[in-house]
């Protein structure tokens, strides 16, 4: 389930450099030239993100290393996962949308998810983020991942929604042997640092409440019932304006931290060169 701009919308062609002391990426994307909703940049935030991760990838290999995350290995998938307010519109939409019973089926394993969220005494602080300071961050995050609870959309140790997977999901990797992450610490766990981290930059651009410093996230475990509660999109803007201000984000020096410990989002993106999106119309 993806939003897109009517065939009709004219688009803007942009051409996009970034780089950093080891690694570079060049990429085109296109964006509607009027008013655009945010979810209609989610896509190729989506694009993004994978081409970010993959050119981390091969200078991990470059390394020595290999990533070692495979079909079969769920174990990340019972971290707190941390998303875009945009991104929890699209999970409410794409859980509603759903066909029966499967619909049934996956809203009963948030529900059940919730229950014992709420039995572990978790939820109430879940349910309230933009509060959390660092060290409740990280016992939270700690605790979140005890409880053992799998993702709703995760079935047979592999992801259901794969191509609409969340972004933060997207931007975690590991070269490690998969069997240490069941178990992860510091020391058996070592992850694949993205150059820039985009769930954070997507995350920014939602303005529905513009007095807000912080980095405004859901987790994901909880996305249905929050876009029950939120149905309000941010007001459109125009295409290009989006794009220029996510690469301002992806490039900017960061801001106050959103994620927990363990989850992308819980560090400052290394310092990266931009050169500004060109601009052409398709």
């Amino acid at each position: 389930m993806r939003a897109a701009p009517q065939a009709s919308q004219e688009l803007v062609r942009a051409q996009v450099t970034l780089s950093g002391p080891d690694w570079e990426i060049r990429t085109a994307m296109s964006v509607p030239a009027g008013p655009t909703r945010l979810v209609e940049l989610l896509p190729l935030a989506r694009s993004f993100a994978d081409a970010v991760m993959s050119s981390a990838a091969k200078l991990v290999a470059e390394q020595g290393k290999q990533i070692s995350c495979r079909k079969g290995c769920g174990a990340c998938c019972r971290q707190l996962v941390p998303i875009a307010e945009v991104e929890a519109r699209h999970i409410g939409h794409l859980v509603n949308g759903l066909q029966e019973p499967r619909r049934t089926e996956v809203r009963g394993r948030f529900a059940e998810a919730r229950r014992r969220l709420e039995e572990a005494g978790l939820l109430e602080k879940l349910l309230h983020p933009e509060r959390w300071d660092a060290g409740e961050r990280q016992s939270l995050g700690l605790a979140y991942f005890r409880q053992g609870i799998p993702c709703p959309f995760l079935e047979e140790e592999a992801c259901s929604i794969y191509a609409d997977r969340p972004i933060a999901c997207r931007e975690y990797l590991v070269t490690s042997p998969a069997e240490n992450c069941a178990r992860p610490t510091p020391e058996t766990v070592e992850k694949v640092k993205p150059p820039l981290q985009v769930w954070t930059a997507l995350a920014r651009l939602d303005r529905t409440i513009p007095s807000a410093h912080f980095v405004r996230w859901v987790p994901l475990i909880l996305a249905p019932e929050w876009f029950e509660t939120h149905p309000q999109e941010t007001p459109p803007r125009l295409g290009p304006e989006l794009l220029r201000e996510l690469f301002d984000h992806l490039t900017g020096t960061g801001g106050p931290l959103a994620g927990p410990p363990g989850t992308p989002g819980d560090e400052a993106p290394p310092e990266a060169s931009v050169r500004q999106p060109v601009l052409e119309e398709a």
